[in-house]
């Protein structure tokens, strides 16, 4: 069996993505083509200069009306429509301010899993998946990577966490104002998050506190919640109680 056919794809507003597609390109295992969506019209002229014959960029006009996971995926979605999913074995998702080891492919393909990652700075995914749950898009969402992993899961998918992590080149979070992290909290409500998860992202952030008053918002407005909400409570607060017993 020959190696496998790996889509990349790399959304990105003003980072430039050059030292992340090096490290694509430096990996064990071989991609067969990069689609990288591009927010910005200056950087977008700057890559197509000095783009590589696998790399193919594309500019999508961004909506900064819309929360940014839902831009990201909208960005995702239209370079993803630019290809034949059903030619590639995995796709890989990577930011542009992200770098990846070496054998960051070769490691995690052996854990041969629906998906490996841990946070959508770096998903590995096999497309039989993806095309069989998701119809080869991500969902439109203000968390669309939570949002995958936990679909996968409600659907008896395996989902792990990588063998070989990536490697961020900033602080995760920095960039982000507090409407990021007000989205974030009522998307936390929206996915099923229980409330003492969600005080416990407080000691990580200060500026979660914003995360907080979004799901407690959402839990007032009684916002409509997705449909594997209840499963994510219900694993959770299993978690808590188990925890509480050690």
């Amino acid at each position: 069996m020959g190696s496998p056919k790996i889509l990349v794809v790399i959304p990105t507003l003003n980072d430039d993505p050059t030292d992340t597609i090096n490290s694509i390109h430096r990996q064990t295992v071989k991609n067969s083509k990069i689609l990288v969506a591009v927010g910005s019209k200056n950087l977008y002229r700057k890559l197509i200069v000095n783009k590589s014959d696998d790399v193919e960029v594309f500019y999508i006009k961004p909506n900064y009306a819309e929360p940014v996971g839902k831009r990201v995926a909208i960005a995702l979605n239209f370079v993803l429509s630019k290809v034949r999913l059903k030619d590639y074995d995995y796709l890989l998702r990577v930011d542009a301010d992200t770098l990846l080891p070496k054998r960051f492919i070769e490691d995690n393909l052996k854990v041969d899993v629906d998906y490996v990652g841990k946070a959508g700075y770096a998903m590995l995914i096999k497309m039989e998946s993806f095309t069989k749950f998701f119809n080869g898009r991500f969902v439109e969402v203000g968390a669309e990577d939570s949002y995958f992993g936990l679909k996968l899961l409600s659907q008896g998918r395996s989902v792990k966490p990588w063998t070989l992590p990536p490697k961020l080149k900033r602080k995760s979070g920095v960039a982000h104002s507090w409407r990021y992290y007000f989205v974030r909290g009522k998307e936390m409500y929206k996915l099923g998050y229980e409330p003492i998860h969600v005080f416990e992202v407080i000691r990580l952030d200060p500026r979660n506190v914003f995360a907080v008053l979004g799901y407690f918002i959402g839990m007032l407005k009684r916002i409509s919640r997705y449909d594997f909400a209840g499963l994510v409570f219900k694993t959770q607060l299993r978690r808590l109680i188990y925890r509480k017993q050690q």
